[in-house]
């Protein structure tokens, strides 16, 4: 695939597949998404170009998700208009939708709101019907992919890949915590009951957009597929912490019968992060990735 880094690479791919947009207006946006570069094309488009092989992988899955998605969500998503294929290898160069109102409700954002109890509720109340509604979509509907393995499976073999190419870069106390965490997690069989739905896969503060108080648009389905619930309570967990997430469980009662599974999974996201990091050569995700662990 094309190796896209730089504003000047999106517009040459741009101005070859799609020469009828304009192009006089776009820059790059920075500090968003671990696996696709973003841009903003005349204050209007928002086109997205993968970073490596696997996530033009999962971008193409995106672009196939949405269109099924359309009209079920009590949130806007976006709505592919634009995208393109290299012609040799068939992976996807980019996609492109309407840019969606508001802005990521990142960290630094949701902890300035924390001492207003109304718009935190609101928040909770949004997405809480969100993923109801996400998490009630019948699969077969959607085409989705079967479940290969199950949730214990999946993350028993990030474990074994954590171990071979995470653990020379770790401080040994770091690998025998990460071990005990493992071990206890993948031998508790109780933690590991629930039920696969429609999940969105990366609920995280990037991905979840604010105006006026209100959420008011879900981003970045590339994670999208059957699944474990308990991966998006996780995501919430990692990003707005506990009382939070406990917010969101009172209005979604049934998502908080994964609470146990979500807190495992918040554990080692940082971990996940560094390995798809290694995966992409990623240099700057995988410091961050492993920083506390060196």
């Amino acid at each position: 695939m094309s190796n896209v880094r730089t504003l000047h690479d999106c517009l040459t791919l741009l101005a070859r597949h799609m020469p009828e947009l304009p192009l006089d207006r776009a820059w790059m946006i920075e500090g968003v998404g671990q696996f696709n570069h973003v841009l903003c094309l005349e204050e209007r488009w928002i086109l997205r170009f993968p970073k490596s092989a696997a996530a033009a992988f999962d971008l193409a899955r995106e672009l196939e998700v949405l269109p099924g998605l359309a009209g079920r969500l009590p949130l806007p998503i976006p709505k592919p208009c634009f995208s393109a294929r290299d012609p040799k290898s068939g992976d996807l160069l980019f996609m492109g939708y309407a840019m969606l109102p508001g802005a990521p409700l990142l960290r630094d954002r949701f902890a300035a709101l924390r001492g207003d109890t109304q718009i935190v509720e609101h928040i909770a109340l949004d997405l809480a019907g969100f993923l109801r509604a996400l998490h009630a979509i019948p699969p077969d509907e959607l085409a989705l992919p079967a479940i290969v393995e199950s949730p214990r499976e999946e993350w028993a073999r990030y474990y074994e890949a954590i171990r071979a190419q995470l653990f020379p870069s770790m401080r040994r106390d770091a690998q025998s915590a990460v071990s005990r965490s493992f071990d206890k997690g993948l031998g508790d069989q109780s933690l590991w009951r629930g039920e696969p739905c429609v999940v969105h896969g990366d609920m995280g503060t990037g991905n979840i957009l604010l105006r006026a108080g209100r959420v008011s648009g879900i981003i970045d389905w590339g994670f999208c597929g059957l699944g474990d619930p308990a991966q998006d309570l996780g995501a919430l967990l990692a990003s707005y912490g506990e009382a939070f997430a406990a917010r969101v469980c009172r209005h979604f009662p049934a998502l908080g019968k994964g609470l146990a599974r979500a807190r495992f999974y918040r554990q080692h996201y940082a971990l996940l992060q560094a390995l798809f990091a290694l995966r992409d050569g990623d240099q700057a995700e995988f410091d961050d990735g492993i920083a506390a662990y060196r």
